[in-house]
């Protein structure tokens, strides 16, 4: 049985290791643009993590669960990650910077999958809900966002490696208090299969794709707001204190759904769950060319990050954990990273032409986007899952997951 100490734990890995991605998503091209990279190389250099995402996050995520010790991959992943941010210290030219970058993001992309399927085993568990723990990753992301910012300003090129610095090195301290799971304690002596093995069984599951699919389509239709919605809204006439607002009030909304989701998800079920992201983002994304430059109206729309972002990625880890036995979590963790990865890739490679073609107007596809999601999402979760859980889930379950 675990410690009760479990949820705090695995809270405060979550917290750890958003740290330095709220510094790296926003300043990580400063940094590089300050080394006297162009735009050109700054623009091949942050594909990298991408690119990396796809093509390694389902194999980091089974190699977790084949060594048989979730804590022990976080541990391995951090210091790999950790070095490579060390190494970037003294790199100033490309190549430098390239290889430094893509051995952290190498090793950093191993991370977040593996501490999902430890979250969401305590979850199946009974021992904690998933939301209020992830709610601190969201909250350190927001708290270091803002932090770097003053940083930034203060320090410069400096100060933005130091910070990122500092926060893979937390993160890395951080691995050694997350709780020993169960994979490693009972579940792998009896059973090590190999990572091939593992993607295929959990790739045999035709409903379980078809969530992961419709998941990935609906948050890929986030790739505009991500690469085009600040320049949207100064074009409105916003300041950068006002756009750093909006963004802040959408990660408020995730949030609070995140806080309250031991209550809302009993209620609504991961399919409800899942209806509501693609609704709220086929909503959001057709009223975004539509608004002015009042804020209210984009405080409300950008309230929808709720639904949009936080509620489908609550309904779908519910639907994984609901799905794949527990020494097989981190395998299914990691192919949804690789599959993620790959609609956002694509969408963010179409959202340039189309802003550049339509400007705000642009933003429609990525309602029709959403919608297609929403529906991959209800036609697979309308289907019974084909293999039960370990354990019961009293947290996690809901109707229609």
């Amino acid at each position: 049985m675990q410690s009760s100490s479990t949820p705090l734990r695995i809270s405060s890995f979550f917290a750890a290791s958003f740290v330095p991605f709220g510094v790296h998503l926003p300043f990580f091209p400063v940094l590089l643009a300050a080394r006297g990279q162009d735009e050109a190389a700054i623009a091949l250099i942050t594909t990298v993590p991408i690119v990396l995402r796809v093509t390694t996050g389902s194999l980091m995520g089974s190699f977790a669960d084949r060594i048989g010790d979730r804590r022990l991959a976080l541990i391995l992943y951090s210091a790999v990650a950790l070095v490579g941010v060390i190494l970037l210290g003294p790199a100033q030219s490309f190549w430098g910077l390239l290889l430094a970058s893509s051995l952290a993001a190498a090793a950093w992309n191993g991370i977040l999958p593996v501490t999902d399927a430890l979250a969401t085993g305590a979850v199946r568990r009974g021992e904690a809900v998933y939301g209020r723990m992830r709610v601190w990753g969201s909250a350190a992301f927001v708290a270091a966002n803002l932090a770097a910012g003053v940083v930034a300003s203060r320090w410069g090129e400096s100060g933005i490696y130091g910070f990122l610095l500092a926060g893979f090195a937390g993160q890395f301290v951080a691995a050694f208090l997350v709780p020993r799971d169960r994979v490693a304690s009972e579940v792998a002596p009896r059973r090590r299969e190999g990572m091939m093995t593992a993607l295929r069984a959990v790739a045999a599951d035709r409903r379980l794709m078809a969530v992961m699919a419709g998941a990935a389509v609906l948050q890929s239709s986030h790739a505009m707001l991500y690469g085009f919605s600040s320049l949207h809204w100064a074009s409105l006439g916003f300041s950068g204190t006002e756009i750093g607002a909006l963004w802040a009030v959408g990660v408020t909304g995730e949030i609070l759904l995140f806080t309250f989701s031991g209550r809302i998800l009993p209620r609504l079920g991961a399919r409800g769950l899942l209806a509501i992201g693609g609704l709220g983002g086929t909503l959001r994304w057709a009223l975004f060319p539509l608004l002015g430059g009042e804020t209210a109206p984009w405080v409300t729309l950008q309230l929808l990050h709720a639904a949009t972002f936080a509620a489908t990625h609550l309904g779908t880890m519910t639907v994984i954990a609901r799905s794949v036995e527990d020494e097989r979590a981190a395998t299914a963790q990691g192919l949804m990273v690789s599959i993620n990865g790959s609609a956002m890739a694509l969408a963010t490679l179409a959202s340039g032409p189309l802003y550049q073609a339509f400007g705000g107007g642009g933003f429609a596809a990525m309602s029709v986007l959403a919608a297609v999601g929403g529906t991959i999402l209800m036609v697979a979760t309308a289907a019974r899952p084909r293999v039960a859980p370990t354990g019961d889930q009293p947290h996690s379950a809901g109707r229609g997951g």
